[in-house]
C-alpha cells in the first residue's frame, strides 16, 4: 500500500505544475542567477594574493631591505618587491603593472596610482614600518641596551603579513544567500502539503469524500500523506542539493550525513506547515492557501538572509528569539553551522528546535482534520 501512495502521490505532484515550479524549478533558478551574480565575487575580493610593488632605492637602508625580504617570501607572500629606477617605476605604475611606488629615502614614502584594496595595504605597511621604526629609533636614543629585545620582539610581531586561519570551513559571507536559498526550498515544500490536504476533505474535493466514507482512520490517513510526499520531497531537495554542490559547485560542507539529516527535518517541516495551513476551515480555497504559504515562506527566507546578506544576524542581535522561532532561520544556521564549526551543538540545538516545531505542526494538523464534520457530502 505505501509503495501504491508513493507512485499515485508522485505522479499526482508532476501533474501540479505549481507544486513541482514552486518545490523544484523556482530555487534551482533563484540559485543559478544568484551564483551568476556573484558566485565568485569572493574570490576577488577577500582571497589575499601577493601585491606587485615597484621600490626606488634613493639611499640604502638596511633594515627596510631585510622587511622586504621577510614579506617578500614563503607560498603566499604579502608583496613581490621590484627594484627599479623612478623613471621605470612611475612608467610600470602608469601601466598598472604595480600597485604602487615604495620610495625608499631619508624616509619611507609610497605613491599609487588609485585607491583600492592594493593599495590599502600597501599604505598599512609602510605605517606600520614607519611606527616600528620611530620606536626603536626611540628606544636607541632613551635606552640603547634595551635595542636588542625591542627589535627581537618587533621581528615576532609579523600580524600585517601573516595570514592564520581559524577555520577548515567556508567562511565565505556570500554563502548565506545560498544558505537561505535551501531554507526557502525546503519551506516550499508547504505547497505540497497544502495541495495533499485538499484530497482528504470531503468539502474540497471528489477524492476527498470518498476518503471519508472509507473506513479508515484520519490518523493513518495523514500519516500515510505525510510519509509518501516527505519522500517525494526529500528526493526534491537531494536533488537541490547535488546541482548547488556538483554543478554549481558551492560548498556546502562535506558532512553529508548531517547535511542529509538536516534536509530530512527541513523539508518535513515544511510538509507540516503546509498540511497544518491546508487543515484550517479558512480560506476554502487551494490558491488561496497557496498563497499564505507563499506569504509566510517568503517573509520567512528574507529574515534568513535570502535578501539582504546581515539580517539575521542584526536579528540575532536585536530579538534572538525570532531566530530561534524562524524555521527558515534554523535551517540557513544549521548549514552555517555545519559549514564553519567542528563540533555539532550549534547543529543540534537547530535541529531540536525544528523537529519540535514539526512535531506540533504535525499534531495540530491531525486534531484539526479529526475535528472536522460534514452534514452531507
Amino acid at each position: 500500500m505505501l509503495f501504491h501512495n508513493i507512485k499515485y502521490t508522485f505522479l499526482n505532484m508532476i501533474r501540479t505544475k505549481e507544486v513541482i515550479f514552486w518545490s523544484l524549478v523556482f530555487p534551482l533558478a533563484l540559485a543559478t542567477f544568484m551564483y551568476l551574480a556573484f558566485g565568485k565575487i569572493n574570490e576577488v575580493t577577500e582571497n589575499l594574493e601577493t601585491i606587485d610593488v615597484a621600490v626606488v632605492e634613493s639611499v640604502q637602508n638596511e633594515m627596510f631591505d631585510k622587511i622586504l625580504v621577510e614579506v617578500s617570501n614563503g607560498e603566499s607572500p604579502l608583496l613581490n618587491p621590484m627594484k627599479m629606477n623612478i623613471q621605470d617605476a612611475v612608467s610600470t605604475l602608469d601601466s598598472k603593472e604595480v600597485d604602487g611606488i615604495i620610495h625608499v629615502d631619508d624616509t619611507i614614502s609610497l605613491s599609487v596610482r588609485e585607491n583600492g584594496l592594493n593599495a590599502t595595504i600597501l599604505s598599512s605597511f609602510v605605517d606600520r614600518y614607519l611606527q616600528n621604526e620611530a620606536t626603536l629609533t626611540q628606544i636607541a636614543k632613551n635606552n640603547p641596551l634595551a635595542l636588542n629585545s625591542a627589535i627581537e620582539a618587533l621581528s615576532d610581531d609579523t600580524s600585517y603579513f601573516k595570514e592564520e586561519k581559524l577555520t577548515d570551513g567556508n567562511t565565505d559571507n556570500l554563502s548565506n544567500y545560498f544558505y537561505a536559498v535551501f531554507a526557502m526550498s525546503c519551506l516550499f515544500a508547504s505547497f505540497t502539503g497544502i495541495s495533499s490536504m485538499f484530497s482528504i476533505q470531503g468539502n474540497l474535493s471528489p477524492l476527498g469524500q470518498r476518503r471519508c466514507v472509507a473506513p479508515t482512520k484520519k490518523l493513518h490517513v495523514v500519516l500515510t500523506l505525510f510519509l509518501t510526499n516527505e519522500i517525494v520531497q526529500f528526493a526534491i531537495e537531494l536533488i537541490t542539493f547535488a546541482y548547488m554542490s556538483l554543478v554549481l559547485g558551492i560548498d556546502l560542507s562535506n558532512k553529508y550525513p548531517a547535511l542529509f539529516l538536516l534536509l530530512f527535518v527541513a523539508s518535513s517541516f515544511g510538509l507540516t506547515m503546509g498540511m497544518f495551513i491546508g487543515s484550517l476551515k479558512k480560506p476554502v480555497t487551494e490558491g488561496a492557501k497557496m498563497g499564505i504559504g507563499v506569504a509566510i515562506s517568503m517573509a520567512l527566507s528574507v529574515m534568513a538572509d535570502l535578501c539582504v546578506s546581515g539580517l539575521m544576524n542584526t536579528i540575532e542581535h536585536t530579538v534572538p528569539i525570532i531566530n530561534r522561532l524562524n524555521p527558515a532561520a534554523l535551517i540557513s544556521d544549521s548549514f552555517y553551522a555545519l559549514n564553519t564549526y567542528s563540533d555539532y551543538s550549534r547543529y543540534t540545538s537547530n535541529m531540536v528546535n525544528l523537529s519540535a516545531m514539526t512535531l506540533i505542526l504535525f499534531t495540530l494538523t491531525i486534531l484539526t482534520v479529526r475535528r472536522n464534520r460534514y452534514a452531507s457530502i
